[in-house]
């Protein structure tokens, strides 16, 4: 067919016509529009890298709150955060990272106080216990995570836990009786104060004994029902407190007979 003068030869070829000069138009939009998304960034870019810079926001104050293992200078200075910082370049998450590197610091709330001043509230590690494996002492949490080596000047006024194997700490169901005897001696009972604990050490099986720091003898616990067990040890140390016999226990076995605690005397 023939092109007619000032037309097409046919209707689809119009249509297909205005569909090639619809996407030509498409495309122009598309092109326009990513133009302009590049410009916006790179002017944004460009404010953000000025500020960043400036001494305008530089930092004049860095507040710390909720730390008593480290100064408010020596948080600042885990979180490489200085009078040369710049408010608008710190990176929440990046200070965040750098504490927790600490083993000490659990989480930490940052926040900006324009146009001069960073208040860091930090959630410190609490230790429960001091664990000891192959030789070497560390604090664990009320969770029972490993959070930190002790070392030279730490305070050491924690119950020590012993366990004959590393791999036993990963078992849930074997860390939690130590664990809930540490919390229930955490309830103030003045006849088991957790202050008074000085050692649980687990065996291959996981059975636990306890050791107090005023008398050291054996305290025979096993492996479950450690609620039942705190209550009626703290009933039997009451009762050799009052008759003034606590000096004279050799050992205490609260596996002896269900319901029953054995209490064995020196002499």
């Amino acid at each position: 067919m023939k092109k007619r003068r000032g037309g097409y030869s046919s209707p689809l070829q119009k249509k297909m016509a205005d569909q090639r000069s619809e996407r030509r138009q498409l495309y122009a939009l598309i092109a326009g529009l990513a133009l302009a998304v590049g410009l916006l960034f790179m002017v944004g870019w460009g404010i953000y890298v000025g500020v960043s810079h400036s001494s305008f926001f530089q930092l004049e104050s860095i507040v710390v709150e909720g730390s008593s293992r480290f100064s408010a200078e020596e948080v600042a200075s885990l979180a490489r955060l200085d009078n040369k910082s710049n408010l608008v370049a710190i990176r929440k998450k990046e200070v965040e990272a750098a504490l927790r590197k600490t083993g000490w610091i659990d989480g930490v709330e940052v926040h900006k106080k324009w146009p001069n001043t960073i208040v860091l509230v930090v959630n410190e590690r609490k230790p429960a216990a001091m664990i000891s494996v192959n030789g070497l002492l560390s604090y664990m949490d009320g969770r029972g995570r490993i959070f930190a080596p002790v070392t030279a000047g730490d305070d050491l006024d924690y119950p020590v836990l012993q366990v004959p194997e590393e791999k036993m700490l990963a078992d849930q169901q074997t860390m939690k009786g130590p664990l809930d005897m540490l919390r229930y001696a955490s309830h103030g009972n003045p006849d088991l104060p957790k202050q008074n604990i000085s050692q649980i050490v687990l065996d291959q099986s996981g059975a636990m004994t306890l050791f107090l720091a005023d008398n050291p003898f054996p305290v025979v616990l096993g492996r479950d029902k450690m609620w039942t067990k705190y209550k009626r040890l703290t009933r039997v140390l009451a009762w050799l407190y009052k008759k003034k016999k606590f000096s004279t226990v050799a050992s205490i076995d609260m596996e002896y007979l269900e319901g029953r605690v054995l209490v064995k005397f020196n002499g």
